[in-house]
């Protein structure tokens, strides 16, 4: 008979010394241009694409210096770099003249909050300069490995029809969920609604996915397209912008793109929001992803999916299945108050979307 084996909770000398063996495998991989990875022939890689690279950043100059370094290090360099920073965070301005003499540096000054207005700055300057082929997006709480860019380029060169890559992120704060969790699904947004992540964790093999994680992903400059304001709220300050690249991804998805994730293609994510008032999350969660699907869903799809969210829910939208489940093992009564403000934020995100199938700004710059 199988005994019962209760799992310990890691220490804080184990969590210390995990991050660092993580921190020094990531850091100092050592990836060459003929051994990117045994699919990429040295034939694909006589064309070498433009590559921009965009890091928005706000008051975190000791995880964007991080960050900096490791492109600095960077076996094949990139050849722009785009900083998005607040005219006001003055600490973070005098931190970039350091790197102006390693790194192809330039800076956007924005005056509003909100990742989704920092990303759509850099992305209409890289549109109107269109010198650059690739466009990454990389967050400034990631360091990504020496051979990160040749390993973009290696793929872009053999994958012709790619429009859009992604790759893994090394949570730095809990790095064994990495191998301990393995995922065999990655990207994909299911039949009835609910949408799969999974890139912070183990997978095997590139494989075509619906979506990418922001952190770490790159797309083709033609397929790039203005961000949804609607998805940071009124209040930026309560929100975060998620579910843009979900956003993002889908539209590619329905213009024809091909979308990849390659879980050999890591960075390790410093990654910590423990500054976004939780209630705030809970709703604008809920909100942008139901105002992203009902962007992009079929009518019969998202009929399915409302019916998912209300009577059983997920980690995103907390209908009353979860609600009553999470309650029953002793959650306390906040979870109520947590399902009526993830459902406020989804029905608020289905009127958003109804008023419009795109984004008014977004049909403007198309043209349409």
């Amino acid at each position: 008979m199988t005994k019962n084996v209760k799992q310990r909770r890691p220490t804080l000398l184990s969590v210390a010394v995990a991050k660092n063996s993580v921190e020094r495998k990531v850091c100092s991989l050592k990836i060459s241009p003929p051994d990117i990875i045994g699919e990429f022939p040295l034939r694909h890689r006589i064309v070498v694409l433009k590559l921009a690279v965009i890091i928005p950043t706000w008051q975190r100059v000791r995880k964007l210096e991080a960050c900096l370094t490791s492109l600095a290090a960077q076996s094949l360099a990139p050849d722009l770099v785009l900083v998005v920073a607040r005219a006001e965070d003055a600490a973070t301005h005098v931190a970039l003249e350091e790197f102006r003499s390693r790194l192809p540096l330039e800076v956007q000054v924005v005056h509003s909050a909100g990742v989704v207005h920092a990303e759509n700055a850099a992305i209409a300057r890289l549109r109107a300069q269109q010198t650059h082929d690739l466009v990454a997006f990389l967050d400034d709480d990631a360091a990504a490995p020496p051979g990160w860019v040749a390993h973009i380029q290696a793929f872009f060169a053999s994958h012709s029809s790619a429009a859009a890559l992604g790759g893994g992120d090394i949570i730095a704060s809990e790095p064994w969920s990495y191998h301990d969790h393995p995922a065999d699904d990655v990207g994909r947004v299911k039949w009835y609604g609910k949408v799969v992540g999974n890139h912070h964790r183990k997978a095997k093999g590139v494989r075509e996915v619906e979506s990418l994680k922001g952190v770490n992903m790159v797309v083709r400059r033609e397929q790039l397209r203005p961000l949804d304001h609607r998805l940071q709220g009124s209040d930026p300050r309560r929100g975060n912008g998620v579910f843009w690249e979900l956003d993002l991804c889908l539209g590619i998805r329905g213009r024809g793109g091909r979308i990849f994730f390659d879980p050999s293609l890591l960075v390790l994510h410093d990654s910590d929001h423990r500054s976004i008032i939780p209630e705030a999350v809970i709703e604008s969660t809920a909100h942008n992803l139901v105002l992203v699907l009902r962007k992009h869903l079929p009518a019969w799809r998202l009929a399915v999916a409302w019916g998912y969210f209300l009577v059983i829910g997920n980690a995103h939208v907390k209908g009353l299945g979860r609600t009553i489940v999470d309650w029953a093992r002793g959650a306390g009564t906040g979870v109520w108050r947590a399902c009526w403000v993830s459902l406020r934020g989804a029905r608020n995100g289905w009127l958003v979307a109804a008023n419009g199938h795109d984004d008014p700004e977004v049909l403007q710059d198309l043209g349409r």
